[in-house]
């Protein structure tokens, strides 16, 4: 682009505003704005016969944003535009460092413009309101962003609300859980002539469904399929993971069948929920029955999926089954997680069976399962129940050696047991040597961080 100008310059062609336009909005866009403004400068020379116009002088104002420049591109607007380019700044201008502030946060400074341009007699329009409106809300401040709706939309003329307006309201409000008021502005949203689209639907069955509006979400999913719109994979997600947490299994399994009915194939999150629910219903008919649909659809088991199974038959006292499971994750190809590992440590440990409890964690260190401070807890309470304080010693040492730093529970653990049986000093040396690890790793970090 500036091998076409400088051609230009040296030949017969002069560039108009237009021209001059483009490559300001090109050097922009590229990050340049120094040499955008270098060529409004050009511009402005005495000697030039060109000036730049609004347009070109907004689009320096959003490369100026754009680029984390706020502050300077307030003070051009307030410097520059009017006194050395003869330009008032517009409604675009304003929006622009409007949009600016409430993406940094700065929502108060956001507002300041937005007086400054009713003092001025600017012209508001849905987008200064929008941008107030998202920047409250994205703020966590929805009940601000409302009043500042209904105080504008009575006021602004060309700013009465849109179906933007209404779907951030209402997904902040959702967000906040005030299901009632999102549910109040969903309805005027639909009574003031704007009809939601696909994206806002989904909103509404996501934050109802959250909130355990079981009924209420599944009546937004009518109103989506009569709106000529279609449930997809994510909706019914959701709405199965809602069911499921309610344990209402049978409306859970009918979706299921729904999706396959419309020509939709259930994923591995679609199982997993229902695999997770089935577990806690303690139904493991269910579970073999449905984990053989989910091989028969083409749909692999993923390490959630065997976690899942773990759990659910760890919590059903199955420990047979659950090591059954883990067996067949190598026949799957799959590599256990820590947290697999983690559940059967903490399970076997609970039901007295040190022993096998510590075979799998040597079995993590030689597939290369990191242990973290949940599985030394797990194993620390399972020999403190059986009485194996020597083990305990080895773990503790362990726990030094690969900066495995103890928490809360480990401490409470240990002071329950350790003193009981004689070894405060063992303790205290353990806690000791653990704070000087933490403090200079602490060190450490901050060196590293300077």
């Amino acid at each position: 682009m500036a091998q076409v100008y400088a051609s230009m310059q040296t030949s017969s062609v002069r560039p108009d505003v237009v021209t001059y336009s483009i490559i300001v909005n090109g050097l922009c866009k590229a990050g340049r704005v120094g040499d955008a403004l270098r060529m409004l400068d050009g511009m402005s020379r005495q000697d030039s016969d060109i000036r730049p116009d609004v347009v070109t002088l907004n689009t320096v104002v959003d490369g100026l944003c754009k680029s984390g420049q706020v502050q300077e591109a307030v003070a051009f607007v307030e410097q520059r535009m009017r006194s050395v380019h003869g330009c008032p700044p517009n409604t675009v201008t304003y929006n622009c460092l409007i949009d600016a502030f409430c993406r940094v946060g700065n929502v108060s400074m956001a507002y300041e413009l937005v007086g400054r341009m009713e003092n001025k007699g600017v012209a508001q329009n849905i987008v200064t309101l929008n941008t107030i409106v998202g920047g409250l809300c994205r703020a966590g401040r929805a009940g601000a962003a409302l009043e500042f709706f209904r105080e504008k939309r009575t006021v602004w003329t060309e700013a009465k609300g849109n179906a933007v307006t209404y779907s951030t309201l209402v997904g902040a409000f959702l967000h906040s859980n005030n299901i009632g008021m999102a549910m109040a502005l969903f309805h005027e949203m639909m009574t003031e002539g704007h009809s939601p689209d696909a994206i806002m639907y989904f909103t509404m069955i996501s934050g109802l469904t959250q909130a355990g509006r079981l009924e209420d979400a599944c009546s937004m999913a009518s109103s989506l399929k009569k709106a000529g719109f279609k449930l997809d994979a994510k909706a019914y997600n959701i709405l199965i993971a809602g069911f499921c947490r309610k344990k209402r299994l049978h409306e859970a399994y009918e979706l299921l069948q729904e999706m396959k009915e419309v020509g939709l194939q259930p994923d591995v999150c679609t199982y997993n929920t229902l695999l997770s629910g089935s577990c806690k219903a303690g139904d493991f008919t269910a579970v073999d029955e449905l984990l053989g649909k989910m091989i028969d659809d083409g749909c692999q088991p993923s390490v959630v999926t065997f976690g899942t199974l773990v759990h659910g038959y760890c919590k059903a006292g199955k420990i047979d089954e659950a090591l059954r499971i883990l067996r067949s994750m190598d026949e799957s190809g799959i590599h256990p997680s820590t947290v697999i590992y983690n559940t059967l440590i903490d399970f076997l440990g609970k039901s007295g069976d040190a022993d096998l409890a510590i075979q799998l964690f040597d079995e993590m260190k030689e597939k290369h399962v990191p242990a973290n401070v949940t599985t030394f807890n797990a194993l620390l309470k399972g020999l403190r129940d059986k009485n194996m304080p020597e083990k305990a010693f080895e773990l503790m040492d362990q726990m030094r050696e690969e900066r495995c730093f103890p928490d809360y529970v480990t401490v409470d653990v240990l002071m329950e047991w350790l003193p009981v049986i004689g070894e405060t000093e063992r303790l205290k040396r353990f806690m000791q040597q653990s704070e000087h690890t933490a403090a200079k790793r602490g060190v450490r970090d901050r060196i590293s961080a300077q």
